[in-house]
């Protein structure tokens, strides 16, 4: 995929880096900015913080100040993921 990244265009992550550059300030977590810069471009939070870092680098701990955030998305990605689990357990156990 030469210009893209799994579907988004090289202009999208490289506008995405720097908008978190930019506005990072303005959020109280650099997971807070990226959930708010994957909604603009229609991608998942994860898939912004996997761009900021590579690009930036992983922050060394999760600071105070993103724990109860990062711990929100993670129970949410849990609840999701079960709900996925048993709807797929659902199908199977009806031969779909």
């Amino acid at each position: 995929m030469t210009g893209m990244t799994r579907g988004y265009t090289d202009s999208t992550r490289t506008w995405a880096i720097h908008t978190y550059k930019q506005t990072r300030d303005q959020y109280r977590s650099r997971l807070e900015c990226c959930a708010a810069i994957a909604a603009d471009v229609g991608a998942h939070t994860n898939t912004v913080v996997r761009w900021v870092n590579d690009e930036l680098g992983r922050p060394r701990v999760v600071s105070e100040e993103d724990l109860p955030q990062r711990v929100r998305d993670l129970e949410s990605e849990v609840r999701r993921l079960r709900q996925a689990n048993r709807e797929l357990s659902e199908r199977i156990s009806l031969g779909i």
